[in-house]
């Protein structure tokens, strides 16, 4: 069996077919595997979350998923990216979904991944958030924000004159994903040490040819 303690601000029931969680005003609502039960009981250190399962595997599983959740909630996620190179920038950008902005969303969607441009189609009236990034391409690249509590482009302090991008939200495999979707617009160039990096990345730089 399987546990880990609740925040304090974190309300978890239980019952057969689902598990409930209160986190303020807000309650979220997690369905049961007939084969995973869970049990809030009351220790010294305070409420506790049980999980238990014949299959070990399942029952860890559903516990990191509920203990990712549950840590969104109450402290939530960041992701950071640096853009290290010369004229590499990023702004923050917003557009409104009508019928005079038409002709510019298609042109933002022909600058980002065919599987991202999808993002850009909203009802009308509603108001796309985007990022757009110079990465010493031909063109400028573009990145729809969905789902993400909240974005934010920084100045990098230094001789690097970069951007950081800063992802906060309380889905952990929401922002992991948005995360790796920027990166792959500009992996980190071994040669050059230029691109998309982690916050803290160290890039090793390799030799070029030499002549003769």
């Amino acid at each position: 069996m399987l546990s880990f303690l609740l925040p304090t601000n974190i309300d978890v029931s239980c019952s057969k077919d689902y598990i409930l969680i209160k986190y303020n005003e807000k309650a979220f609502i997690k369905k049961n595997s007939p084969e995973i039960s869970f049990h809030v009981i009351e220790t010294r250190e305070g409420a506790r979350l049980f999980v238990s399962s014949p299959c070990a595997t399942k029952a860890s599983s559903a516990l990191s998923n509920i203990y990712n959740l549950i840590f969104g909630l109450s402290c939530g996620y960041q992701q950071r990216r640096r853009l290290v190179g010369i004229g590499f920038r990023a702004v923050l950008n917003s557009i409104t979904n009508n019928d005079d902005n038409t002709k510019q969303i298609e042109e933002l969607k022909t600058k980002t991944k065919n599987y991202i441009k999808n993002r850009f189609d909203s009802k009308s009236g509603e108001v796309i958030e985007y990022i757009t990034i110079k990465l010493g391409y031909s063109h400028e690249v573009t990145y729809p924000i969905t789902d993400i509590n909240s974005f934010t482009v920084s100045s990098v302090d230094g001789r690097s004159k970069g951007r950081l991008i800063d992802l906060q939200s309380t889905n952990y495999r929401l922002i992991k994903k948005a995360a790796a979707e920027i990166r792959s617009f500009r992996y980190p160039d071994s040669y050059k040490g230029k691109g998309i990096f982690y916050n803290n990345e160290v890039l090793k730089l390799k030799k070029g040819k030499r002549k003769g």
